[in-house]
């Protein structure tokens, strides 16, 4: 397909041709609809920026994608993000491009931010070819949006819509547009299904002094929506009518790392350039969604204890990659007010552990085999969200294996075991995840910890625990009732993969006179596979902290399961 886009380039007299994995709201996941970048490059991982020239092909992604990028890619050179020697998109054309030449993208899913950063060194034209070499392309999702019950989040529509008009006062605005469909669905209590495994609806929305507006593709919502809204000034238009709709307004709040450049084409107004409030407000879960989503924890540790006891009474070598996938999946599926999976499962035996967002699919996947599995999954449940990573020892394991299953066992326990003061950002405690690693001469490429979203995305900012920033990434301080994984890992390319994860609640610890002092609160109900580490590796610190872990898995499930269940619950969280 490249070839073929390549010449669509020639005769369009275009250079080169930028093409991100983005939707109209820079979405993190998007729909098969927007999948273009895939389709062309037969990379499918959910993230890559892919910039096609007259001749040749480039696609820039970041650790977690180097090995899956390197056996997917077609036609197209591998540029890994990050890595020592290879430029970033704006360095390449900086060094290749000049102001004869024209780059071409289609301003509906290219951010402003991104176009903005590559003016200076060509031409860019705003140009849609996708439909003219895409004849099979999927229509775009549509599902029906729906109101959230407020027993699960706690807090009215209303009420959110004035802390952002209080904000807008401050900054004197008369408008505050929002395209990131987590900070809609939030804002507005609204869910949908058009990302899969994220429960959100494809919207707009406009903020004004005293009203709002909000754009939904037709056919998505009902008279009782509607009604809804009218009572607290909010109005339905339809999804195109964005485009058209900011004309008028003299000072515009935005996150222009966000909006797409065709939005910000269509403002003429003074524009400040800003996170939306949204998002930190969304981050800092009130008392209500920090209840629900202990309790949907608790039942998705139920489900994973129930996995993990299924798992250890087969023969591993009558199952394969996907019968992994289902066996998850069904026992999520019977616990209360499920609703999907956070992201598509991730089980990698031994090598395929190694290639960090590996997922198996009906037509790639292996039968199991002795050694490591890797499994990385989560649940939508209308009480909350679910995001854990666990390793299992399948019959033998090496003793390098379980060597460095407990290399990383330790920073993950140091994570969760932290304390710190008021003010320190996220980045301050990526270290402690790090540092039984780099004692070895080694690391991971991907962020340690990133926020999770209540009913809504499994990966949501702006909290995020990593060593260093990309883009729009900045250090957030860490707050009371925000969550965050925790979740090191180490991999080997062709041999096997490791990495452990819980959800954490930032919670209060102390106040002395020094100032108030934070830790910890493990969401995460699920027990560690003590035949993946080896105990004698741990310190008599480590040996407690999992103990108390393991207890207070123990103490939050045993009511929950069955006398059999009980019985097993007691053998995997004993203390070593």
């Amino acid at each position: 397909m490249i070839k073929q886009f390549q010449t669509l380039l020639k005769q369009n007299h275009l250079d080169y041709y930028l093409i991100p994995t983005d939707d109209d709201h820079a979405s993190e996941y998007v729909g098969d609809y927007y999948n273009f970048r895939a389709f062309l490059s037969h990379f499918t991982g959910s993230a890559g920026t892919l910039l096609v020239g007259k001749d040749q092909a480039y696609l820039w992604t970041d650790g977690r994608y180097f090995l899956q990028a390197s056996k997917q890619l077609k036609d197209v050179q591998l540029m890994k993000s990050g890595e020592a020697g290879v430029p970033t998109l704006q360095t390449f054309l900086k060094e290749n491009a000049n102001k004869d030449m024209v780059l071409g993208y289609n301003g509906e899913v290219c951010s402003h931010a991104l176009i903005d950063s590559i003016k200076t060194y060509i031409q860019t034209k705003d140009i849609d070819l996708t439909d003219e070499i895409w004849t099979s392309r999927p229509e775009r999702s549509h599902q029906p949006v729906y109101l959230y019950d407020e027993k699960y989040h706690g807090q009215g529509t209303a009420d959110k819509l004035h802390l952002i008009q209080d904000k807008m006062k401050a900054l004197e605005c008369d408008c505050h547009v929002i395209t990131a469909l987590d900070d809609i669905a939030w804002l507005f209590n609204i869910r949908g299904s058009d990302i899969d495994c994220t429960p959100v609806a494809l919207a707009f929305a406009v903020i004004e002094p005293a009203q709002a507006h909000l754009f939904l593709q037709s056919g998505t919502y009902n008279q009782v929506l509607i009604d809804y809204f009218k009572k607290i000034n909010v109005s339905i238009h339809s999804y195109n009518e964005i485009y058209h709709h900011l004309v008028n307004y003299k000072k515009v709040l935005l996150d222009t790392s966000k909006v797409n450049e065709r939005i910000y084409q269509s403002i003429k107004g003074d524009i400040v350039d800003q996170m939306n409030p949204s998002q930190l407000l969304k981050a800092v879960k009130n008392e209500i969604e920090i209840k629900n989503t202990m309790q949907c924890h608790k039942k998705d540790g139920v489900a994973m204890l129930r996995f993990m006891i299924d798992l250890k009474h087969r023969d591993f070598n009558a199952l394969n990659e996907m019968d992994i996938v289902h066996m998850i999946y069904h026992y999520r599926s019977l616990q209360p007010e499920f609703k999907d999976i956070s992201f598509d499962t991730i089980a990698g035996n031994n090598e395929n552990g190694a290639i960090i967002h590996y997922h198996p699919t009906n037509e790639q996947h292996k039968d199991l085999e002795e050694g490591l599995l890797l499994i990385d999954s989560g649940g939508q449940y209308l009480d909350g969200t679910t995001d854990i990573t666990r390793m299992y020892a399948l019959g033998h394991i090496t003793d390098e294996m379980r060597y460095y299953s407990t290399i990383v066992l330790k920073g993950w326990l140091a994570l969760m075991n932290a304390r710190w003061l008021e003010g320190i950002t996220c980045e301050s405690l990526d270290l402690l995840a790090r540092s039984p690693m780099y004692a070895l001469g080694l690391n991971y490429n991907h962020g340690t910890g990133h926020g999770v979203g209540h009913f809504l995305g499994v990966h949501e900012g702006p909290q995020t625990i990593r060593y260093r920033f990309t883009g729009s990434q900045h250090p957030v301080m860490l707050k009371p009732g925000m969550v965050v994984t925790d979740e090191p890992g180490l991999y080997f390319e062709n041999k096997f993969g490791i990495r452990w994860e819980n959800e954490l609640l930032c919670v209060p610890y102390k106040e002395t006179e020094y100032g108030h002092f934070y830790q910890f609160k493990p969401l995460t109900v699920v027990p560690i596979d003590l035949e993946a580490i080896d105990c004698s590796l741990l310190n008599d610190t480590e040996r407690q902290q999992l103990n108390q872990y393991h207890q207070y898995v123990f103490d939050t499930l045993k009511d929950a399961v069955s006398k059999e269940e009980l019985a097993y619950l007691k053998a995997y969280t004993k203390a070593i």
